[in-house]
Formats: structure tokens, sequence, C-alpha cells
């Protein structure tokens, strides 16, 4: 399962961001080839472990779209996907606040 977003942010910051999720979440960084644009990590929560692939696409200088997709489907996959959307949005907000 996949969605998209489209951030009105450069795309250095929502890379920065994803970043910070890995590290808040405790996650394991899988794959990252920033320069493209791709971070892939699994988060690990008692039996449960979910693998996140984010791709961040430049559209223009201060506008991006961030694709997420999930390594498995399962019955939560659309809200884990709609959870992990939410922090995002929560970290820009702190950080655009922040500039």
């Amino acid at each position: 399962m996949e969605n998209n977003k489209v951030y009105q942010l450069p795309r250095s910051m929502v890379l920065n961001a994803i970043n910070d999720i890995v590290e808040l979440q405790n996650a394991k960084l899988i794959f990252s080839d920033t320069p493209h644009g791709k971070i892939n990590f699994v988060v690990k929560m008692y039996t449960s472990r979910w693998e996140h692939r984010f791709t961040v696409t430049g559209i223009d200088v201060n506008k991006c779209s961030v694709r997420l997709e999930l390594g498995q489907e399962s019955p939560d996959s659309e809200s884990q996907i709609k959870r992990e959307f939410a922090l995002l949005d929560s970290m820009l907000m702190e950080e655009d606040r922040t500039q």
C-alpha cells in the first residue's frame, strides 16, 4: 500500500524531517539515498514490524511530493500510513515555525 502527499516546503527540509522521524521512532535505517530522495527504514514495536519506504521528489524550489510505501500489506496499513504522515506533518510544522 502507498500514498502521496504534496508539501509547500523545500525538499531538503522534508528529507531532514524524515531522518528525524527515523531517530524519533528508534527505527533501523535499511536504505538511504538522500540525493535521490529515498529513505527506507524499519520500525519494530513489541511483536509488530513495519517497513517504511519514503521517496521525496522536488517539484519546485519550495514544493515537493512525498510517497510513502509500506513493505507489507496488513489490515492496519491505511492507518499506519496516516500515522506516519501525521508525524511528518507535525515535524514539519515545528520545523517551519523555527525558520
